[in-house]
């Protein structure tokens, strides 16, 4: 397992942006576990965000969706739903439940903007390590002493 450098911050528990973070991956676990039951049958379904998923060219699936998907693949090989698809209204509907609360920038008004270097989650706590510790300004993360993050870390490895 890698670590992060120093400095490292740790979210707050307590704060909503937590909760809103472990929030959105229970309701993304539930809509995959939802889709892949309904409507997929080789788990075939992709998703970037709410206005961009599609299906992985190599599954089962795409067979069955073939018409509904553009023409080509993305890189990734994954082939995007047309936008005037009948699916593309179901899952977009769906998704932007799953997102509502997101918000994309809140790691760069917390952490400062593009001062994040990585994040790790160990258990049910979330770290970050950042460029420059003075950019910090929000109240959702508190800085960690680098020896208590390591044991941390330790108490999560094999």
């Amino acid at each position: 397992m890698q670590t992060l450098d120093s400095p490292v911050f740790e979210v707050k528990q307590d704060s909503k942006w937590y909760k809103n973070t472990i929030e959105r991956e229970r309701k993304r676990k539930e809509f995959f576990k939802k889709i892949n039951s309904t409507y997929f049958k080789d788990n075939g379904f992709a998703y970037y965000h709410d206005e961009h998923f599609g299906v992985q060219g190599e599954s089962d699936d795409y067979e069955a969706y073939k018409d509904e998907l553009k023409k080509n693949s993305d890189k990734n090989g994954v082939y995007i739903f047309k936008k005037r698809s009948k699916y593309f209204d179901i899952f977009s509907e769906i998704l932007k439940e799953v997102e509502k609360n997101n918000d994309p920038f809140k790691r760069m008004d917390v952490l400062g903007m593009n001062n994040a270097k990585g994040s790790q989650w160990l258990g049910d706590r979330w770290f970050f390590s950042v460029k420059n510790e003075s950019e910090v300004v929000g109240k959702e993360v508190e800085k960690m002493n680098y020896k208590d993050y390591l044991k941390v870390v330790m108490e999560h490895t094999d």
